[in-house]
């Protein structure tokens, strides 16, 4: 099957559109609810117009059990608010959904869903949206663009949010490895935010500062030096360690062959490693403490997406 690369509200005559949108890692370490890395982690959506009949959706893949295919979709739910709040009703569809990215566990799952579903509603509606609506759409829902971001533009992106979201992008080192360890423990990002105190003191803010300006420079050069203590964090990571076990005992671990470091991705409780070499031993050294816990972890050996979210056309 081809395909092509088009803006989802532009072809009148197209009757459907494949959507892809990479997942995330967020926070890196220090740059808490600031930065993100896409990953070549993917969530696949095809839509088509309907003449007659109710939507449907047919959803594939990762935590399938935990995904409703009616109204109450994530994806769904939000095309549908996106139509109304733009004066139109959302049409029938037919949906299929081929998910990759673990759900609920840092990886940017909603950010993903809400992205495919702006640009589904855009097309549906013919809507003609600029894609800096669509990151809007996805960060009103998401709560911060730190995955939203990633997602859509591909690569390294810190942002700003505020009234008009502040990107900016770096392409990710290629050569690079994100491992990424996800155990089988269910962490709500409600209660993880929950744990964060209202306040912080001044020497944490600056111990903060001074490594997410040192770290996204480094990222962004793709040098490597000094990455370990730039994503050690004060804000979030202290407070959210208890709540997941095993991770204050893998963000301490000694230096290894290939490690350039280690951070909590997003609220958890995935954990992420970068590398650039003996990924499978760093893999299996998470892992490894994971299981002295009792907890079942799966590693994923992932690239950085430096392309973003992605429309075409099945020919």
């Amino acid at each position: 099957m081809k395909s092509t690369e088009t803006s989802a509200g532009s072809a009148p005559d197209v009757t459907s559109i494949r959507i892809r949108v990479p997942a995330s890692t967020s926070n890196l370490g220090p740059a808490f609810d600031a930065a993100g890395i896409a990953l070549r982690l993917y969530l696949y959506v095809e839509v088509a117009r309907k003449d007659r009949g109710a939507s449907n959706i047919d959803f594939r893949g990762q935590d399938a059990h935990l995904v409703p295919c009616d109204g109450t979709n994530l994806i769904w739910r939000t095309m549908a608010e996106v139509a109304e709040q733009s004066g139109r009703q959302l049409p029938s569809f037919s949906m299929k959904i081929e998910n990759e990215i673990p759900i609920t566990k840092g990886l940017g799952s909603s950010a993903s869903a809400c992205l495919a579903a702006a640009a589904a509603a855009d097309f549906l509606c013919g809507l003609k949206l600029p894609r800096e609506e669509w990151l809007k759409i996805a960060t009103a829902r998401d709560g911060h663009p730190d995955n939203a971001a990633p997602a859509l533009y591909g690569g390294l992106v810190s942002s700003i949010a505020g009234e008009r979201i502040l990107c900016s992008r770096a392409v990710f080192p290629p050569e690079w490895t994100i491992v990424a360890v996800t155990p089988e423990f269910e962490l709500e990002t409600k209660k993880a935010r929950s744990v964060l105190p209202a306040e912080i003191p001044y020497r944490d803010a600056v111990f903060n500062l001074q490594r997410v300006a040192f770290l996204i420079s480094q990222l962004s050069q793709g040098r490597r030096d000094g990455i370990r203590e730039a994503m050690k964090d004060r804000l979030h990571q202290p407070y959210r360690g208890p709540l997941i076990p095993g991770l204050q005992e893998i963000l301490d671990m000694d230096d290894e062959p290939g490690l350039i470091g280690r951070a909590l991705s997003g609220a958890g409780p995935t954990v992420v490693a970068l590398a650039d070499s003996c990924e499978n031993d760093i893999a299996e050294n998470m892992c490894r403490i994971f299981r002295s816990r009792g907890l079942h972890a799966e590693a994923r050996l992932l690239e950085a997406d430096n392309e973003g979210l992605a429309v075409t056309v099945p020919e």
